[in-house]
């Protein structure tokens, strides 16, 4: 990687944000954690990351209403963010992708396939944006 790539995991659960910040600092990436939704939108304008992670359902402001304030922001529109959840609700992923989530994982997760999806993610992001 020429530049390291900024990373913001967002969940309420601090064994999750762990084993996120554990396997993308193996990587090379670099890695913010916020356990909530308000944390993350105070830290994304100083930050400015390249991906964010964000989980569906947290206490006070839901990772849909999180989403929701970020694309609001004019320069994040098209920022690609990965949902994650621990539902299988069909209708919470649609509404997901509905939102402008292009990626969603099921929790729990691997490691392989938490990274395996990062990449992908950043690199359709950098096919997609104009040079």
């Amino acid at each position: 990687m020429s530049e390291k790539k900024r990373i913001l995991a967002v969940d309420d659960e601090p064994d999750v944000l762990l084993i996120i910040k554990t396997a993308l600092l193996s990587e090379g990436y670099d890695v913010r954690t916020a356990p909530g939704a308000e944390e993350a939108l105070a830290q994304i304008q100083e930050f400015r990351p390249h991906l964010v992670l964000l989980d569906m359902m947290m206490p006070r402001m839901s990772g849909f209403d999180a989403l929701h304030a970020i694309r609001e922001i004019p320069e994040f529109k098209s920022l690609p963010v990965i949902m994650l959840t621990g539902l299988s609700d069909k209708d919470n992923i649609k509404k997901a992708l509905n939102m402008g989530v292009e990626y969603y994982m099921m929790k729990p997760f691997e490691f392989h396939d938490l990274i395996s999806k990062v990449k992908i993610a950043i690199s359709d992001s950098e096919k997609s944006s104009p040079s």
